[in-house]
């Protein structure tokens, strides 16, 4: 807390002391041309560098949902199938809860397809997507701010710890993020360049956004529709051009829309050879609430400001000491989105289209929709770091247009922090990791169960009990068809996957014949360090084994 306090006061002050400056804002660029082209591209290597980094190591592979992912997309690759066995699914399956959407997935099977299985090629999806969003964000920002916006932009992506930590983890959730940028760009060239043509292109970014999250639902009609109207009433667009980009969108919205209509019983599932509509266990919109407004807006861990910059009270997507942005940001990006405000009106007087008006836009209609939902994290915040990125480089240029000395200390405390976030996550962060339980070393629990199969001389069951959902794991480990998977499993009561072969992921009852894998030692019943079996660790896994006779 003192250093969130620390963080903000010392944005504070550099905006106020830069905001105290007689000097006009000046629009012309600092550097030649050639000399932004080359810092750009450096700060890009850094980037794809720092993402790149031990990609295999950090983070822990896997996130449990991150392991899902991957599983569907290596049984898509392998045999046009998930790991149910539906074919081509428009939305997973995952663990029967909610599902998870498709786009992260069918990345994967095409990197496992050109590569082979790996963790790096696994989590290959989200480093490119990361890649192109950046590349194609500075493009944009060089042509609606300047050379000088775009450096800052890239050195954005190189630094703030949202767009690093982002980058590395294979969650279809943080698709969205890249996707927005993306859409987002193409749609501003699209309107900029006024040709018709390009609108149908615009909506097919648009509709493939709709596979990355499934909180673009709500997001991409509140967005898209306040866009289209402001460009309608300012006669910048056409019906006609709203038709052609509409029907895209809609065509490849219509297999979503099916799914919602077979989650919520009004169809059955469809089952085809070219695609599915699968059926999830539970589906519900239970976390999108009225009353959530009171608790986001509320002076505690459950606000959405709080959780969007400071803590998701996660532990996985941020790291609480430095916030998703830094501290130091927050002032600066508030004073972000009053310039982009500011200059939303006036364009809106001059009946004018500009990218700080879609910022604005993405911004509060991002804000609108998690103020109804229940327990806000990074994952369902993450389009909205789009804009605050947008925010920060537009306060950050007003600095350096007032006062170099005061933009080169910005620079040199954003170095500070960055070094230290870097120190931090590629250290410390792996051992915060390693005992959650929704995340797992797939690496040590393969050597661990490697071993347990060795001194399993009598084909004894094999219980292995952390992290959660660990038979998706073994589904990896062992690269388990989906046909072996899905005749071998057996549910429990709450339709659980408890058992694959002779591998049992729920405890009943301790035998002394059976071998055990815990991580989390106080899971472990009482009496099994009384009953003579023999440990060895591997990494946080424990593997206990009855001594062979």
């Amino acid at each position: 807390m003192v250093w969130t306090l620390v963080g903000i006061f010392s944005g504070i002050l550099i905006l106020g002391i830069s905001l105290t400056s007689d000097k006009k804002n000046e629009a012309k660029e600092i550097l030649s041309p050639a000399v932004c082209n080359i810092i750009t591209a450096v700060l890009f290597l850094v980037f794809a560098c720092l993402i790149i980094y031990r990609l295999d190591e950090v983070p822990i592979p896997y996130h449990a949902d991150e392991a899902g992912a991957i599983y569907d997309g290596r049984s898509l690759a392998k045999y046009h199938c998930d790991r149910f066995g539906v074919r081509f699914p428009v939305y997973f399956m995952n663990f029967g809860t909610h599902g998870s959407s498709a786009l992260y997935g069918y990345l994967a099977a095409i990197m496992f397809s050109l590569f082979g299985y790996s963790i790096t090629a696994a989590r290959l999806p989200a480093v490119m997507m990361s890649l192109i969003s950046a590349l194609v964000l500075i493009m944009t920002v060089r042509r609606c701010k300047g050379l000088t916006a775009s450096v800052l932009m890239m050195m954005l992506f190189c630094i703030l710890p949202f767009s690093i930590m982002h980058s590395r983890w294979g969650l279809d959730a943080f698709l969205l993020f890249p996707m927005m940028i993306i859409s987002c760009a193409v749609f501003y060239y699209t309107v900029i360049s006024k040709r018709t043509a390009w609108y149908f292109f615009s909506g097919i970014f648009f509709g493939l956004t709709l596979y990355s999250y499934s909180v673009s639902y709500i997001l991409l009609p509140i967005f898209l529709g306040t866009n289209l109207l402001y460009l309608l009433l300012c006669r910048r667009i056409q019906w006609k051009q709203v038709f052609i980009m509409a029907v895209p969108v809609f065509l490849l919205a219509v297999p979503l829309m099916l799914m919602l209509a077979v989650n919520n019983r009004f169809i059955p599932e469809i089952r085809t050879r070219f695609f599915s509509v699968p059926q999830l266990r539970t589906y519900g919109v239970s976390d999108f609430r009225p009353k959530n407004i009171i608790d986001n807006l509320s002076f505690t861990t459950n606000n959405v400001f709080y959780r969007m910059l400071v803590d998701d009270m996660s532990i996985i997507y941020v790291i609480r000491q430095f916030g998703t942005m830094y501290f130091i940001s927050i002032p600066l990006m508030l004073y972000g989105l009053i310039l982009s405000v500011k200059q939303s009106a006036a364009n809106l007087s001059a009946k004018q289209y500009s990218f700080e008006f879609m910022m604005a836009n993405l911004f509060f209609s991002t804000l609108l929709i998690n103020l109804f939902m229940e327990n806000n994290n990074v994952n369902r915040l993450c389009a909205i770091y789009f804009p605050l990125m947008y925010f920060l480089m537009l306060a950050l240029l007003e600095i350096l247009n007032r006062k170099k000395v005061l933009a080169l200390i910005t620079g040199g405390i954003y170095f500070v922090v960055f070094i230290l976030f870097l120190r931090h996550y590629f250290t410390d962060f792996e051992k915060e990791l390693d005992t959650h339980p929704l995340v797992g070393s797939i690496t040590k629990l393969e050597e661990a169960l490697t071993f347990a199969e060795t001194v399993n001389q009598n084909e004894e069951l094999i219980y292995i009990l952390d992290p959660l959902y660990t038979y998706v794991y073994v589904l990896l480990i062992k690269d388990m068809d989906p046909f072996t998977f899905n005749s071998q499993k057996v549910l429990s009561y709450d339709n659980y996957v408890k058992m694959i072969g002779n591998y049992r992921f729920r405890l009943d009852a301790v035998m002394p014949e059976c071998i055990y894998i815990f991580r989390d030692r106080s899971r472990m019943p009482e009496n099994l360090d009384d009953m003579g079996f023999l440990t060895k660790k591997f990494g946080t896994f424990w593997v206990y084994y009855p001594e062979p006779k």
